[in-house]
């Protein structure tokens, strides 16, 4: 992590000025939260399949997450935040792209995965 800072205003402690971590996608936007619930989050990326019957099909969103200020479940490092999206029938000849999709979920999710653990070497 590095020195950059952010000044969020909470619900419970007004205006907050906390580190925010150079990955982090800022928090433009976001309503006013209690502080436990400040959250950092990376960009995310997405794995998906393309079929035959249903054209372009996503399969899954992650992104590196870190809630600093945590209370129920701390969280002192970065954890990869995943989503998986896909609930369809599928026909027997989509499913050969269906795993080659699934194949680029194991590339993405190693690939934040590896990220999450170099960071947690900055903090």
């Amino acid at each position: 992590m590095n020195a950059r800072t952010v000044t969020l205003e909470t619900l419970d402690h007004g205006l907050l000025t906390v580190p925010e971590p150079g990955w982090c996608r800022g928090h433009e936007g976001e309503p006013p939260v209690y502080r436990s619930d400040i959250t950092h989050n990376s960009v995310t990326v997405k794995a998906a399949a393309q079929t035959d019957r249903h054209g372009r099909v996503p399969l899954l969103q992650a992104h590196i997450s870190h809630a600093p200020y945590l209370e129920l479940h701390s969280e002192p490092y970065p954890v990869v935040s995943v989503q998986l999206d896909c609930v369809e029938d599928f026909i027997a000849e989509d499913i050969p792209q269906l795993l080659e999709g699934l194949t680029s979920i194991e590339r993405v999710l190693r690939f934040v995965a590896a990220e999450a653990l170099r960071l947690r070497g900055e903090s």
